[in-house]
């Protein structure tokens, strides 16, 4: 059987181990504050498992070496928390760990020098890192929401199973060893308690790897279908947003609305302003247009000056209405530019279809855009509702 010494090396390897790779993780993450503080935080953990086993070789551990290993170690545990609220954009109040920290500098400190117990700092190092770990869980359902579920169910999962083996073998020693003498005291429980430590803690490195690369995955896929320029939906997002609504538009029988929009006459305001002024422009349409539509509308730059929307709507009458809506606010909300408002209008093509076997997401685009281009040829700043080809649809 493993005696808690040789555990103890292993555990202090694997820490290392951890450690350098998440000192890499940060290096290749550097905008994410999680990686630098989780990195950091496992140093503080590696160093105080170092410190605090040197510390129990010796017949008569010295007092400053034990307390400061507990303090490290917890330390690091408080930046882990402290990273993961970070990461998740969910701060914690700093009274939490203002008072985490008093209880564990005071806890260790009253128990290696006015009391001394070794049970007793177990049972406050154990109290601290359940308190901590449920800080970290409270922050973990945000990442899995914002970034998927994969590294935040792995961190989870290892804390909750540290938390239930943990707390079956504290209640194990104090039941048959109410008193232990240090970290590499007789008895099954510590050896048991260490490979539960190795367990969970190699788990939990690797958890915590997997939100960094889940946060950095989620990042490049929102690039790639964002509009960097006015942050919308761009025209790779908008057709897979409309081919997903065709596949529903045929389970449910329901209708498909699609309108393109564009600016009117906006190479006149790149050449009078600047395009610089043209940008802003872009990004005011942007803004207005994302507060005109309703949520269960999609709205998308795909291209230049041109937008898409996709409404929700029963009837062409609301789609109309819809459309009639979203001018207008473009029209009435107005870029102020060095002090002066620029107006700006909006002509508006858009077409209704129904549940139609050959319907897809070209010829509903096209019936779009040649009733944008009546709206344009009939004056613009006006909505005119376009008609699905039947010829496109038997092809």
């Amino acid at each position: 059987m493993l005696d808690t010494k040789s555990l103890a090396v292993a555990l202090i390897l694997i820490l290392i181990i951890g450690s350098a790779l998440h000192l890499v993780n940060w290096r290749m993450h550097r905008e994410s504050r999680g990686a630098k503080w989780w990195s950091i935080g496992l140093c503080l953990q590696t160093i105080g498992m170092i410190v605090s086993s040197l510390t129990n070789t010796n017949a008569e551990p010295a007092i400053a070496a034990i307390i400061s290993g507990n303090y490290l170690a917890l330390g690091g545990t408080m930046l882990l928390a402290y990273g993961t609220a970070s990461f998740a954009e969910r701060s914690l109040p700093r009274w939490v760990y203002g008072a985490l920290g008093a209880f564990i500098l005071v806890g260790v400190a009253w128990y290696s020098l006015v009391q001394p117990s070794a049970t007793m700092r177990v049972i406050v190092f154990a109290t601290s890192q359940l308190a901590i770990n449920t800080l970290i869980l409270s922050r973990l359902g945000h990442i899995a929401r914002r970034d998927g579920p994969m590294g935040a169910v792995v961190l989870g999962a290892s804390i909750i199973s540290l938390y239930i083996l943990m707390s079956g073998l504290v209640a194990w020693q104090l039941v048959t060893q109410p008193e232990i003498s240090g970290l590499f005291g007789s008895g099954p429980v510590l050896p048991a308690g260490m490979l539960t430590l190795i367990a969970c803690k190699t788990t939990m490195i690797f958890g915590y790897l997997l939100l960094s690369s889940g946060y950095s995955q989620t990042r490049l896929e929102r690039l790639a279908l964002s509009d960097a320029l006015t942050e919308l939906p761009n025209r790779r997002a908008f057709e897979m947003e409309v081919s997903r609504r065709l596949s529903s538009v045929r389970r449910q029988d329901k209708l498909i609305a699609l309108a393109l929009f564009d600016i009117d006459h906006f190479k006149q305001v790149n050449d009078a302003h600047g395009h610089d002024a043209g940008d802003a422009v872009l990004r005011h349409l942007g803004q207005v247009t994302s507060k005109a539509v309703r949520p269960q509308d999609f709205v998308a730059r795909v291209g230049g000056e041109e937008f898409a929307v996709i409404f929700e709507v029963g009837d062409a009458a609301e789609l109309v209405m819809a459309a009639n809506r979203l001018r207008l606010a473009i029209e009435i909300d107005q870029l102020e530019l060095a002090g002066k408002p620029l107006p700006v209008t909006v002509s508006v093509g858009a077409v209704i279809a129904e549940n139609a076997p050959g319907l897809a997401f070209n010829s509903l685009y096209r019936a779009a855009d040649r009733a944008l281009y009546q709206a344009k040829a009939s004056g613009r700043n006006r909505v005119v509702i376009g008609d699905i080809n039947t010829v496109e649809l038997a092809a």
